[in-house]
């Protein structure tokens, strides 16, 4: 087998309507009570105590291209120095995850989160890929860089491994955050309360942008990644 083929063997095959039940695994083995309880899942939690990762917060790009980088060896990585305005390589140890801040102070909380859910993924089903990497580049120090517009759709019979790669992360970390299991009750939660609510009785606030509003505070996701999610699992049309 070639190294192309090699590589492509690690990539995980598993189809959109698998990754409720990926992110329901993860959740199964370290933090259960999110699949019976509404919660905001503890990502960071699980991050750091459960995979061992170490979280660190660097700018990664001049432009916010990049949100996101997970170290899988030892070694230099790139990263951009805002107060000298250049790109400069600093060493980081395996298994540390790069936040860039900007992530949370130009965009928002529920940002970062995703961004480190989806770190996490590529941590539990990529690493025997970019590990393989490693022996193939003769010990280069292997990190991946996470863009802020992976694939999503298209031709998918021309992506590269690395497209396949982001957007089965891109797909888990939302459902990491909002899993299936619980989403429905917190949405009907959230609507009972809409009900209690006098600025939306009186019709001062949109119901349902309070609504949108409460359920991404709920689960600290964005409102964007909220409503694509609510109008996935057929609650929000």
């Amino acid at each position: 087998m070639d190294k192309e083929k090699y590589l492509s063997s690690l990539v995980p095959r598993m189809f959109k309507t698998q990754f409720d039940d990926k992110a329901t695994e993860i959740l199964k083995d370290f933090c259960p009570e999110a699949l019976s309880t509404p919660m905001p899942v503890p990502i960071e939690r699980i991050a750091t105590e459960n995979l061992g990762l170490s979280i660190t917060e660097h700018r990664l790009s001049e432009d916010l291209s990049i949100l996101g980088q997970i170290c899988f060896t030892d070694g230099l990585v790139e990263i951009y120095d805002a107060s000298q305005d250049e790109y400069r390589e600093i060493f980081v140890e395996a298994k540390t995850m790069i936040v860039d801040p900007d992530t949370y102070m130009k965009r928002n909380h529920g940002s970062r989160r995703n961004t480190v859910a989806h770190e996490c993924v590529h941590w539990i089903y990529h690493k025997r890929y970019f590990m393989a990497l490693e022996v193939l580049n003769e010990g280069r120090a292997i990190a991946h860089k996470c863009p802020m517009n992976p694939q999503s759709g298209g031709f998918q019979e021309d992506w590269s491994d690395l497209d396949w790669i982001e957007w089965q992360a891109n797909g888990i970390a939302p459902r990491l955050l909002m899993p299936k299991e619980t989403v429905a009750e917190a949405f009907d939660m959230i609507i009972d309360r809409s009900k209690k609510n006098p600025f939306v009785s009186a019709g001062l606030i949109s119901k349902p942008k309070w609504i949108l509003e409460q359920f991404s505070g709920f689960y600290q996701v964005s409102q964007t990644s909220a409503a694509i999610r609510l109008t996935e699992l057929g609650l929000l049309s």
